[in-house]
């Protein structure tokens, strides 16, 4: 498992995503499953949770 980080070139925002390398037996190659795990803060370097859909999570809304 590893962290990679894509930047918009067009908005400029950088995201956060998770990636998990499996082999696919039937195909006889490598893929990867890749999961959003938020926006990275352009002054902290933090990587800040959303909830899927690029969107920031709001503060009452539960996990």
């Amino acid at each position: 498992m590893g962290i990679v980080y894509q930047t918009d070139k067009r908005s400029g925002i950088t995201h956060a995503y998770e990636s998990h390398a499996y082999w696919e037996k039937k195909k006889k190659k490598s893929s990867a499953h890749i999961t959003l795990i938020g926006r990275v803060d352009k002054e902290t370097g933090e990587i800040v949770p959303t909830d899927g859909r690029g969107r920031k999570r709001r503060r009452n809304d539960p996990e």
